[in-house]
């Protein structure tokens, strides 16, 4: 062929589509057996080696009931400590004018009934389940009130960061001003609190288990390992493209149709459920 010089390129492609297991919150979920159950979620039956991997990573499984009385078995992982494959973390109010994200997804959708929501998602890897070998990546969704909670546990992580280089500046070594997955996040369960408008409900909201101080035992617990870097190192670049194009997808599902961005349906993950069999969905939150 000719040579020829070309002033634009290389070709861009599309964005793959994220089919990572969802990992979903409860802010309290009845059981099968009518205990109430807050944290976590993976749904079981859907990868076997994910559901392996749970296993071996000593998670037991809890039985959800639905509305409409459907029954469906999770794996329920109370706190994640979890590595978000992300450059770091945005405000709001700069998610909400601007376009550019560090590898979180986040926008507003409009329901069905004219409401805003917010929705939140993100990538991540959970130590746990690396820990026994499992190195794929999870999708973590979040909606409503429930994002706010999450952006607030993962800002968390800028302290930790801080600390990590002033435990290194102490014992006289140079600041290293670590990546933001330089350690996992233990995300889990935090008081229970009241929200909503006239009526307000009780739920249990998401909070970053990191203690205050943050003391050494603490970083050599959650600090990344060697080998785990490349994996979300890999991953970086595809993932703030991705967390790009799901942003402006989110903005563009104007029925709030419980479908996520990726196309999975989603469930009610976050609803709380009361021993009396009230079930009362997040979107009013």
């Amino acid at each position: 062929m000719e040579e020829v010089t070309f002033s634009r390129g290389p070709a861009r492609r599309p964005i793959a589509r994220v089919a990572d297991p969802l990992l979903q919150w409860s802010t309290g979920l009845q059981t099968q057996q009518r205990s109430i159950y807050a944290g976590w979620l993976i749904q079981t039956g859907r990868m076997e080696a994910l559901d392996a991997a749970m296993e071996a990573a000593d998670f037991k499984t809890v039985t959800i009931r639905h509305s409409g009385g459907n029954l469906v078995t999770h794996w329920a992982v109370e706190t994640a400590n979890l590595f978000i494959i992300a450059e770091g973390v945005q405000s709001i109010g700069e998610m909400r004018t601007a376009s550019e994200r560090y590898g979180i997804a986040y926008a507003w959708r409009t329901l069905a009934d004219g409401r805003p929501q917010s929705v939140l998602k993100c990538r991540a890897f959970m130590r746990e389940l690396l820990e026994v070998g499992y190195t794929e990546p999870l999708l973590v969704s979040v909606k409503s009130t429930l994002t706010g909670d999450m952006l607030e546990a993962l800002n968390r992580q800028y302290d930790v960061l801080d600390a990590i280089d002033q435990l290194r500046v102490a014992q006289g070594q140079p600041r290293l001003n670590p990546p933001f997955y330089a350690c996992s996040i233990p995300i889990g369960p935090g008081t229970e609190v009241a929200r909503g408008g006239a009526q307000k409900k009780e739920i249990i909201p998401i909070v970053a288990h990191v203690p205050d101080p943050i003391d050494r035992p603490y970083l050599v617990a959650h600090y990344i390992r060697k080998a785990w870097v490349p994996l979300i190192e890999n991953l970086l670049d595809e993932t703030i493209a991705w967390s790009v194009a799901i942003s402006t997808q989110i903005a563009l599902d104007e029925t709030g149709s419980g479908h996520s961005a990726e196309g999975e349906t989603t469930y009610p993950e976050a609803a709380t459920y009361r021993p009396n069999g009230l079930r009362v969905a997040e979107s009013v939150l």
